[in-house]
């Protein structure tokens, strides 16, 4: 079987074995734990000393390329087994949790899945929601499951964001497959959903920044791309976004902004800042004064922390996780 065409560069890692023992009909998604270059990350996984490799890496720009060629087993995903039926790709994403990708990279992902399958005579990809129900399921003649790496190692990957997104995954590759239109767009109306501001860019993730709207702006979206949403001026990211109504219903509008606000203040309650170390939980606080003392956590200025609950508690198991990995 041939590589996918879309791929523009190709680095043969040793960390494979040739050929694979079994016909492909898996999909498993990675995070590679950090913003890099299709160069970069095909360096990294070409590396001997890796003692891991991959069949395909997606750049942050979208752009993807081949380290062991889809007629060989990658070793990727801690299972022989499954990666000698899958074809496994590492995504460019955020070095945190949830190890978030950018708009770049998740067209990237559903448009070579859908080059995969098409050449492997696939026409349906299945997200079962579960190692069980998947490693249980023999996928017939036309299928691809999804798989993870999780599954079979003590890792967050694909991470969070990625899993938690395997079923839209799985959508939009079939829309792809299926060649039908996709569904016509429904504008809607969201809540900006961020302390400092959202910024507006001319385009997704690096467009120039044309302004910032205050926390509690209310938007109209009228595309998407990604997790990103066009409001008329410039595009915003959506994960800052709440969506409250669809624009077609003022009334629904007025009422679910109210209960909006209201939710953010209950939210601001339950969810303290903490802006000296002594302010932390005890149980966080070992944790959060070595990222602090390592310059990972720099605070907001003025000797003040300025973490939320949340925020301590998502960098305390993120550096829990990281240290596994």
């Amino acid at each position: 079987m041939s590589n996918s065409p879309l791929s523009c560069m190709r680095l043969i890692s040793p960390n494979r074995n040739s050929p694979r023992n079994h016909d492909t009909d898996t999909l498993t998604p990675h995070c590679a734990v950090g913003q890099m270059s299709v160069e970069a990350l095909c360096n990294e996984f070409s590396r001997t000393s890796k003692g891991a490799s991959c069949n395909y890496g997606i750049g942050c720009d979208g752009r993807s390329g081949v380290v062991v060629d889809e007629c060989d087993r990658s070793w990727c995903s801690s299972s022989p087994s499954n990666d000698n039926r899958a074809i496994t790709i590492e995504c460019a994403s955020d070095a945190f949790y949830p190890y978030a990708v950018n708009a770049n990279v998740w067209k990237s992902l559903v448009e070579l899945c859908a080059d995969i399958c098409k050449r492997h005579g696939k026409n349906k990809v299945l997200w079962l929601g579960s190692k069980e129900a998947t490693l249980a399921y023999s996928p017939k003649a036309n299928e691809m499951v999804l798989s993870a790496h999780r599954w079979f190692d003590n890792k967050s990957c694909p991470g969070d964001y990625l899993y938690s997104r395997y079923g839209q995954l799985a959508k939009e590759v079939n829309q792809k497959l299926s060649g039908a239109p996709a569904e016509p767009f429904k504008a809607y109306q969201g809540q900006v959903n961020a302390d400092d501001g959202l910024n507006c860019r001319t385009a997704p993730v690096s467009g120039a920044v044309l302004k910032t709207y205050p926390d509690g702006t209310v938007l109209t979206i009228t595309k998407e791309d990604g997790n990103w949403g066009y409001c008329g001026e410039g595009w915003v990211c959506l994960d800052y976004i709440n969506k409250i109504a669809s624009a077609k219903d003022p009334a629904a509008k007025e009422e679910t902004i109210m209960d909006g606000k209201t939710f953010k203040k209950m939210y601001d309650e339950i969810n303290p800042t903490y802006n000296t170390l002594e302010e932390v939980p005890s149980y966080w606080r070992a944790d959060i004064k070595e990222l602090v003392d390592k310059g990972v956590i720099a605070g907001t200025g003025g000797g003040k922390l300025g973490l939320t609950k949340s925020d301590c508690k998502a960098a305390v198991i993120a550096k829990r996780i990281r240290e596994k990995l």
